[in-house]
């Protein structure tokens, strides 16, 4: 990939005079504010310049106030940096140690529940469905508003309660199912509590937003990770490997998918790296949102780099009908794409899928050993995108500044 997607922030590094002191200067020469983007430095150009040795902690400030950073399993320090238009902004690396941050970004495993994974930042979060559920799978999501804390872990804590669920269970015997699912909605993540829930649809889909090689016109649709490692867990960046079990594709009988996936502070996008080890040749390859209707509101544009769907939220209340509004959902890519299109499923694929009506479908070619490389994610009416027409405008724009990354200089 000849794109740098991360950093599309110019970053000039300084060497001051002063000894065992680094300043990084990062500037924004466009014409689009940058909010809070993840600044990428070489972990072992800190240390050299600093002076430190393993065990050494360091501070990094800007315009008076600590900044906070992680250190990555990359070896890269990354710290945010929100910069208008043509603005610049310097960030001195100091010896020293520095203050403990509040953990926004982070993610878990829960083998208590299928083993799903669940991850989020201080805007969304996510799910990709574990290896007890045999079937096609696709990514799920979370919707989050009031807080930028994470959620999650004790949306799973209160929902897979086994007191709870025996107190629930009993309930069901003594007073009936109408003040059990009373009691179940209490506990639910499917239902929001003031903070978002999960009322997405997925299915045996490519949900909101997995990659599949094509075979022909069919989707050769992945099935469940088959091993997981967590690389980093906050605070600024979670990022894991996920494995797959091997498949046969054409002539190749061995082929092994591999993603990694990170998520960044502010952003509504996770990152999915992709690699299909014992592919020998050029395959064919999309991203796909699962569509619940036929109104042709999904949109894509390839010549910009991505697709777009307002995917109808799921009520999951079985007391009343609730109106949990929109999740608008996108990918985004550096690179232009080879087409993109709503494909319609067959009457009876339908109802194997769950009763999805098909996809919107980015295509791409996946070129062996060269990790293919997407963001997608979404925003949510019942929080900070309030219309579609604005998603549409902030998919654009994020699309742009992947496949235009701004200069990196160093003096």
């Amino acid at each position: 990939m000849k794109h740098l997607v991360y950093i599309i922030l110019s970053i000039q590094f300084i060497l001051t005079g002063c000894s065992n002191v680094l300043s990084v200067k990062v500037a924004n020469p466009s014409q689009i504010d940058r909010h809070p983007e993840l600044i990428e430095v070489d972990l072992a150009e800190v240390m050299s310049t600093l002076g430190l040795k393993d065990g050494d902690q360091f501070v990094i400030s800007s315009k008076g106030e600590e900044v906070p950073y992680q250190i990555t399993y990359d070896s890269k320090v990354v710290f945010p940096a929100s910069l208008k238009a043509e603005e610049s902004q310097v960030f001195t690396f100091r010896k020293g140690k520095p203050t403990e941050y509040v953990t926004k970004v982070c993610g878990d495993h829960y083998p208590e529940r299928v083993d799903d994974i669940c991850w989020e930042n201080d805007l969304v979060g996510f799910r990709v469905y574990g290896f007890k559920e045999d079937n096609p799978s696709g990514y799920d999501v979370f919707t989050k508003k009031n807080t930028d804390l994470p959620i999650i872990p004790k949306m799973y804590e209160t929902a897979l309660d086994p007191k709870q669920k025996a107190i629930e269970e009993q309930i069901r015997k003594e007073f009936g199912k109408d003040s059990a699912a009373i009691f179940h909605n209490k506990r639910s993540f499917h239902i929001d509590h003031g903070y978002g829930a999960d009322f997405y649809a997925v299915g045996p889909t490519l949900g909101a937003g997995t990659a599949a090689l094509m075979d022909g016109d069919k989707i050769v649709y992945p099935f469940c990770y088959d091993t997981y490692e967590i690389l980093d867990n906050g605070p600024l960046r979670f990022t894991m490997k996920l494995t797959f079990r091997p498949f046969k594709f054409g002539d190749c009988d061995n082929v092994v998918e591999s993603r990694i996936i990170s998520i960044d502070l502010g952003s509504h996008f996770t990152k999915t790296v992709v690699s299909f080890d014992g592919l020998d040749s050029p395959a064919p390859i999309v991203t796909g949102i699962v569509v619940q209707d036929t109104d042709g509101k999904a949109f894509g544009d390839a010549s910009k780099g991505y697709i777009a769907y307002p995917a109808p939220t799921m009520n999951f209340d079985k007391q009343k009908e609730v109106d949990n509004g929109i999740i608008y959902l996108g990918h985004a890519f550096p690179n232009e794409l080879n087409k993109t299109g709503l494909t319609y499923f067959s009457e009876s694929e339908s109802k194997q899928r769950n009763g999805s009506k098909g996809h919107i479908l980015a295509h791409s070619t996946y070129e062996p050993s060269v990790p293919f490389i997407y963001y997608w994610g979404f925003g949510w009416n019942g929080a900070y995108m309030k219309s579609y027409e604005e998603w549409l405008q902030h998919l654009d724009t994020f699309a742009a500044q992947l496949r235009y990354p701004l200069e990196v200089k160093k003096d």
